[in-house]
């Protein structure tokens, strides 16, 4: 991986992930929802830090941390299912719980768009959200992503059944049994070099 990119947004920087950077997510804050407690990043020994990295930054696949103005690293961005034939991949983007809501998710996407079709001459990017997650769609359609499918997948946040959960009834509609397992629905989200321009 190329270590010397570095990309500059109105309100943070990207750059290519480092190792030292996973110990950072450690001191991250947690959701209170417990709704996104499948989302707070996991503890993990110096061990499975390198393994983490390794898995998410071998082959085709990049990494890229996400730091405020002052330097304090609040998300990070990956990369999978590349495709340089199709000229497309999708996007995963994780943030500090705590950092929510400042429009660095939407600063950080767009600077990383704008690298990925310009520089990279890419076509496509496309990126899977639970229905449920309001917050983010609304981040994703502002930055120009449209949703093209959906679909059903396992739900692993074992805090939580909206089936039953009085609490979480309003998402209920987001939700389904399938044998033993409980699915929710996703909704995949693409835009195109057409979209930022």
């Amino acid at each position: 991986m190329d270590d010397k990119i570095i990309l500059w947004g109105n309100k943070v920087s990207v750059r290519s992930m480092r190792k030292e950077d996973v110990e950072k997510m450690l001191h991250w804050s947690l959701h209170d929802d417990l709704l996104f407690y499948d989302y707070n990043f996991p503890y993990m020994d110096i061990e499975e830090r390198q393994q983490w990295f390794e898995l998410k930054t071998k082959g085709l696949k990049r990494c890229f941390s996400v730091f405020d103005m002052q330097g304090q690293m609040v998300g990070y961005m990956s990369l999978r299912n590349v495709s340089r034939l199709f000229r497309r991949a999708e996007i995963g983007i994780v943030f500090d719980p705590g950092e929510l809501s400042k429009g660095y998710g939407s600063d950080a996407v767009t600077t990383l768009l704008r690298w990925y079709f310009k520089e990279l001459g890419y076509r496509k990017m496309i990126l899977t959200v639970a229905a449920y997650n309001e917050r983010a769609i609304k981040s994703y359609k502002k930055v120009g992503f449209q949703k093209y499918a959906q679909q059903f997948g396992e739900f692993m946040n074992p805090k939580v059944n909206p089936l039953i959960d009085e609490e979480f009834k309003h998402i209920k509609k987001y939700f389904r049994k399938k044998g033993n397992k409980l699915e929710v629905l996703y909704y995949k989200m693409q835009i195109s070099t057409l979209s930022t321009e």
